[in-house]
């Protein structure tokens, strides 16, 4: 029974990283892009540290697995704003169908 639990969050961990990278490639621009290629790879990297920690039950997987989780969530949404920030700053192209920007309602207080 384990097994089929740790197989059905390897797959979603799985299905959530193959979903970021099809949205890096599908999405029109690149603050899209960026949210595709940080938000379901987190979430799936997490699920899938999380079936190696059921299946390989030692203390040094499970700190190791926790300690992975730990430095991508706190690293991902880091660069995630360097890069939006920066795109936003070179002026690189928004996608045609974009209606807010906050980040230039900001600047123009």
């Amino acid at each position: 029974m384990m097994e089929i639990a740790i197989i059905i969050i390897l797959a979603l961990g799985s299905l959530l990283m193959l979903l970021g990278a099809i949205g890096l490639i599908r999405f029109p621009d690149i603050f899209m892009r960026m949210h595709a290629a940080t938000k379901a790879p987190s979430l799936g990297a997490m699920l899938m540290l999380l079936g190696f920690v059921l299946y390989f039950t030692t203390w040094a997987i499970v700190v190791k697995a926790i300690l992975i989780i730990v430095f991508i969530f706190i690293t991902t949404p880091v660069a995630s704003h360097a890069i939006g920030a920066t795109a936003h700053h070179l002026k690189i192209k928004k996608w045609d169908r974009m209606k807010i920007d906050d980040l230039e309602e900001d600047k123009n207080k």
